[in-house]
Parts: C-alpha cells; structure tokens; sequence
C-alpha cells in the first residue's frame, strides 16, 4: 500500500511539473492605478461641436473626470464619472447631466496596451465602454451595445489638448 501511495504521488508530481501557473488577474487597485494612461485633457469633434474630456491620475483611489460638448456658443452636454474599486471589481459611475446612470464594471484590462473595457449588459446603450489611448497624442472611446439590441457605436476620436 505504501508503494502504491509514492507511485501516485509521484505521478501527480509529475503531471504537474509541466503544467504551467494559470495568470493571476490583476487586483481592482492594480487595475486601477494602470490607468494611469487616461490623465489628462483630451477633446475633438463629436456630435456637432467640440467635446472636451479631463481626467485625473488615480492619485487617492479615484479617477475622476468631467467632459462636456459645445456647439457654437453653447455647452449642450456635460458628464461626470468616477472610476473607483467597489468591493472586488473595478468600476466606473458615469453621471451624465449630473445624475448617475447605470454603472459599469471593468471586464478587460491592459495597462500595457493601454486599454480598458468596461461593460453592464443590464443597462440600456452603450453597454460597452472602450477607453484606448492609441497614440501618446490620441484616445479613442467606444460605445456600444454587444449585449442589447442596437447595433449603434459611437468612437469618440480625441487628442491631447494643448
């Protein structure tokens, strides 16, 4: 019986020497923090005027940000969001005219690629989020809604503003 017990041992050893470790996912506040790539103030053309973004560091535990839209004269839209760690997920709470939405929870990041994804398939549009800096000077931001019934997208194409 002793034998039998080392044998299987030894070849549980052995099936397992060359699996490779699954990849741990990153924590939210690692998450978090490698958005560090968002900062800053970004703006470009979109729905008929000039849409302007701002976004802090996540310096305290928080990203926050402000965008607005002017036509003309005029700001015609404005939004607030929070970027934060909730319990054990990363989290964005957009406030669009100032009264918050349904929220979305972080599904993919990549703070090497410079890229998150935010999604919440319960809510109505956009059910997808896509925050990507494609360039030092360029960030893209895409909604869409993979999980409803509207096949709109929206691709926010924004540069560094000076």
């Amino acid at each position: 019986m002793r034998m039998s017990i080392t044998m299987l041992a030894l070849a549980v050893f052995l099936a397992s020497a060359g699996a490779e470790e699954e990849p741990r996912a990153a924590s939210p506040q690692a998450q978090l923090a490698g958005m560090a790539w968002l900062a800053g103030s970004w703006s470009g053309s979109m729905w008929g005027g000039t849409f302007h973004a701002y976004y802090s560091t996540p310096e305290g535990g928080k990203i926050l940000s402000h965008s607005y839209l002017v036509k003309g004269d005029k700001r015609v839209f404005y939004e607030f969001e929070v970027f934060e760690c909730r319990s054990a997920a990363f989290h964005l709470q957009p406030y669009p005219g100032g009264k918050p939405a349904g929220g979305f929870t972080l599904t993919t990041g990549d703070a090497k690629a410079r890229k998150a994804v935010f999604e919440n398939p319960k809510k109505d549009y956009p059910t997808r989020i896509v925050y990507h800096r494609v360039g030092e000077d360029r960030l893209v931001i895409t909604l869409s809604d993979p999980h409803g019934k509207s096949e709109k997208v929206e691709r926010f194409e924004l540069s560094r503003a000076k």
